[in-house]
């Protein structure tokens, strides 16, 4: 007998072919029968009216902590995502040392005072949110930032021999204990002082495990296709396959996506393994203080809120800003700055500051009778460092036309969240309630840009076979029952800046590994996601 038989269905497989009229049927935690099944089952779903497919493969979150405060994943769920990829852009919560943890532009106050558990690695880590459960799949990068933090903290300095070393058997351990690959955030402290000699050297360290370096590339502006370079040529000499993360081009690189993507294809043509996956809202979010030159950041957030009190201090950040923009590294968003646009960067998730959540900085340095960059700044101050900030730098034409390219996906940089509980006043960018719901409304029903059914396949095949999940990411028998029912005409994003806190609509069924996350558009509380250990990702 089954345990679940979906009936009247409109199947969506996840290969990309078109939708087909068909019932799936569940048995444990595989998918037993699709097609027209016939027999008894436990319990029957009426799905008429309804598309079935995979569970959405977020392929690029930052769910490392919020996860591990909150397992529920409401966020993840109510936009039929089953699994999420997490560890970019070298940020990860393990290996974990003297010098504590890593949070990256993930800053927050709240989060920081929430994270109670040690451990020192990744199966340490797996083990807590084992043990209290998840809601959703997921499966972990060792982030490179991670390992330079444990090992050299916040320094800008060449690692000497013997800290490479240390970094080098980190990197190792990570990876025996179930990390998909490297990844790297080479425009944040400390991966932006990582020459490309390191990079290469710790991403070998990989490859004996089929490991895969994913990249928070150097640059997304002027010199992109630079930074793309760099990538390949990381992977080529380390011997692992590539992905470029979030790889939408930003000001004064906006239109360059066709050439991206052909850099990409070549590189494939080649024989390099080599893919990407593309940000899908105009508007991004990051930490605050990514938008300082980077040597601000240097030694950690409580000497750089004392560069911040100095004035001298303060012009020279200034100026540098003004001469070279985002070229300096940090945020892509630093261009913006660079060019006046005050109104196109919104104050994010703080806490002392947070009747101001969703101002424009142009509003925020009014309010303080003050110059936008010094209310930037006295709001780092103020929060102590841990701020985030939006700021809107893509073009819908880059993203449309990176989302059609046959060897990138698209991924949300978003995170679990649920707005109740431990993490209902985290204000994060609206892409972690919004995401995949956004993504049906804006690309396949206003601007065409994709058909539901590649969209489909982009959000589940493509980031299961570039992850090594092979056992997920189709409607196919044996594969694991990660599955969503959703309404495609009634898909909604309600998220916003103003509030970013808005469960999205129109996912009616929800399963993970077999288990019933939502029924009938509401969440059931059952916690039946998995840790996806790389190569044993049953």
């Amino acid at each position: 007998m089954l345990d679940v038989l979906i009936r009247n269905a409109s199947v969506i497989d996840g290969t990309g072919a078109d939708a087909f009229r068909g019932d799936v049927g569940i048995e444990g935690d595989c998918i037993a029968a699709v097609g027209d099944v016939a027999g008894p089952s436990r319990v029957e779903v009426d799905a008429a009216g309804l598309t079935a497919a995979p569970g959405f493969i977020d392929i690029h979150t930052h769910s490392d902590y919020s996860l591990l405060i909150d397992g529920r994943g409401e966020s993840a769920l109510f936009q039929g995502v089953t699994t999420h990829v997490c560890g970019n852009c070298g940020i990860s919560a393990f290996p974990v040392g003297r010098n504590g943890f890593y949070f990256g532009p993930f800053d927050s106050a709240r989060l920081r005072s929430e994270v109670a558990e040690d451990w020192a690695s990744a199966e340490g880590y797996f083990n807590v949110l084992e043990r209290q459960g998840v809601a959703i799949n997921a499966a972990f990068f060792v982030g490179h930032g991670a390992v330079r933090h444990t090992v050299m903290g916040q320094s800008t300095q060449s690692p000497a021999r013997h800290e490479m070393e240390g970094m080098k058997a980190l990197v190792d351990a990570q990876m025996a204990e179930g990390a998909l690959g490297l990844s790297t955030g080479l425009t944040y402290m400390p991966g932006s002082s990582a020459k490309t000699d390191e990079i290469i050297e710790l991403t070998a360290m990989t490859a004996p495990y089929g490991g895969i370096y994913a990249t928070h590339m150097r640059n997304y502006t002027a010199s992109i296709m630079d930074a793309l370079e760099e990538a390949i040529l990381i992977g080529e000499e380390a011997g692992v396959p590539v992905h470029a993360s979030h790889i939408t081009p930003c000001p004064p690189a906006t239109g360059s996506a066709p050439r991206l993507l052909e850099r990409i294809e070549r590189a494939q043509a080649e024989g390099h393994d080599v893919t990407a996956e593309t940000e899908f809202y105009a508007t991004g979010s990051t930490s605050l203080k990514s938008l300082l030159p980077p040597w601000a950041l240097e030694g950690g957030n409580r000497i750089m809120v004392e560069r911040l009190k100095e004035a001298r201090q303060r012009r020279r950040m200034w100026r540098e800003i003004q001469e070279s923009g985002s070229e300096l590294g940090g945020s892509t968003k630093t261009v913006l700055m660079q060019r006046g646009l005050w109104n196109k960067l919104w104050l994010g998730n703080c806490a002392v500051n947070a009747s101001l959540t969703g101002r424009t900085f142009a509003e925020i340095g009014r309010i303080r009778n003050t110059h936008p960059f010094d209310a930037i700044c006295d709001v780092l101050i103020d929060e102590g460092g841990a701020a985030s900030f939006y700021g809107e730098d893509k073009a819908e034409r880059d993203i449309d036309c990176l989302a059609r390219g046959k060897y990138c996906g698209v991924g949300s940089d978003g995170l679990a969240m649920a707005n109740s509980g431990p993490l209902a006043d985290e204000r994060e960018h609206p892409r972690c309630y919004g995401g995949m719901a956004y993504l049906i409304r804006t690309l396949v029903r206003e601007r065409g840009a994709l058909t539901l059914g590649s969209l489909v396949q982009k959000l589940t095949r493509f980031p299961a076979e570039r992850m090594g999940f092979t056992d997920r990411g189709l409607v196919q028998e044996g594969k694991k029952a990660d599955l969503v029912l959703f309404d495609p005409d009634g898909m909604l994003d309600l998220a916003t800046i103003q509030n970013p806190c808005l469960y999205s609509e129109g996912v009616r069924w929800l399963f993970v590994n077999g288990v019933a996350a939502v029924e009938d558009g509401k969440t059931t509380g059952a916690r039946g996601g998995r840790v996806l250990r790389r190569g044993r990702f049953s």
